[in-house]
């Protein structure tokens, strides 16, 4: 069969890299003549997929009192979703979910419709370092149930896929595709640099800034002409705000809220660094490994290893220390050469996440899946 329509399912719209990646793969099924109907809440529509092939669907978000705002979120778009099954031919349509896919599977499964999920996260160790451990073990044994009965499921990293193989009874509908993410290599790498280590991502627990902003604060002993530029935001804001001024940080450390254009930090810092305890795959290194930065990471599940080449094109630091992240910095700061030679060779690499290649590899992924029957 033939796939015309795709059924997105990503109920809790939030920011970060997965809305490039969720816009990214809408315009290449779109480009392919392929119906898209998204559920989303708060989803803003870009001009760039306005399409007549494309459809929003907008449902009503009331709060149930006794859910998670998220949890509660899901379970009004499954009931929006439940309308679209209804109408949707089996044969030519599938679902592809984003995001709460433990319920969008057992609505699959009761409509008799296929369904792909992308999990995003290494499901293990998200689990180990959660905020609130005993809801996520929970939400960690629904997903080992109910992923067992999604007929495909796509990890963004080859560390992800090894994690949830662990999870899965038929490991083989498993399948590892790299982010739909960059839209080009940039040619272009003597910028005008300043002192400035860069970091980005959510204010939470998982990106650890915390122990980041520690390791700034060791650095300052013997390096004091750096500051360290912090872009994002989230429910740990003042948290880290504090923080930063306890330590007396406060001239030292820039916060900067999200913004479209973070090319320019790229541009004028001189390191990058990701302390997260846990990710998926991780966009911002690939985008520092594109500006040819430094790149300084945790090793941490699963994907920031991977993208530096376990060492090769960046260098690694445990878990939770900051000691050992501030005598990495100030190793790279007193080695630009060394530093220099790993950042070429990752840039070498990060045509693995192309996105018109891995936009076509996931649209077969989808197209193989149908016609599994």
């Amino acid at each position: 069969m033939n796939l015309k329509k795709i059924i997105i399912f990503y109920p809790s719209f939030e920011r970060g890299g997965v809305e490039l990646i969720l816009i990214n793969l809408i315009k290449y099924f779109l480009k392919k003549k392929i119906k898209i109907v998204l559920f989303s809440a708060n989803f803003k529509e870009p001009k760039i997929i306005s399409n007549n092939l494309f459809e929003l669907k907008k449902f009503k978000n009331k709060k149930k009192f006794f859910l998670p705002k998220r949890v509660s979120t899901a379970v009004n778009a499954s009931k929006a979703l439940i309308d679209e099954l209804k109408k949707s031919d089996v044969k030519n349509t599938i679902i592809f979910s984003l995001q709460s896919s433990s319920l969008s599977i057992l609505l699959s499964k009761i409509f008799k419709f296929k369904i792909v999920v992308r999990n995003a996260e290494d499901p293990i160790h998200s689990t180990i370092y959660s905020e609130n451990k005993l809801f996520a073990i929970f939400v960690l044994i629904f997903k080992v149930f109910t992923y067992n009965f999604a007929d495909g499921i796509i990890t963004n990293s080859i560390g992800s896929k090894n994690s949830i193989k662990k999870l899965i009874f038929l490991r083989k509908k498993v399948g590892h595709i790299y982010n739909p993410y960059l839209s080009r290599i940039i040619k272009k790498t003597n910028f005008k640099k300043s002192n400035y280590i860069l970091s980005i991502g959510r204010f939470t627990k998982q990106k650890d800034f915390e122990n980041l902003i520690k390791s700034f604060k060791i650095l300052q002993k013997d390096i004091k002409n750096y500051k360290l530029i912090i872009i994002g935001d989230g429910e740990l804001k003042k948290k880290l705000h504090k923080i930063s001024h306890d330590l007396g940080l406060k001239k030292k450390i820039l916060f900067h809220g999200w913004t479209k254009n973070l090319d320019k930090y790229y541009k004028k810092s001189k390191i990058f660094v990701l302390n997260s305890l846990y990710e998926g795959l991780g966009n911002v290194v690939i985008d520092a490994a594109n500006y040819e930065l430094p790149i300084i990471t945790t090793n941490c599940k699963s994907g920031p290893p991977e993208i530096i080449d376990n060492g090769r094109g960046g260098f690694l630091v445990p878990l939770k220390s900051p000691i050992a992240l501030s005598e990495k910095i100030k190793f790279v700061i007193n080695n630009n050469n060394v530093a220099k030679s790993k950042s070429k060779y990752a840039k070498k690499r990060i045509n693995r996440f192309l996105c018109e290649k891995n936009s076509n590899i996931y649209l077969n992924f989808l197209q193989n899946k149908l016609n599994d029957r």
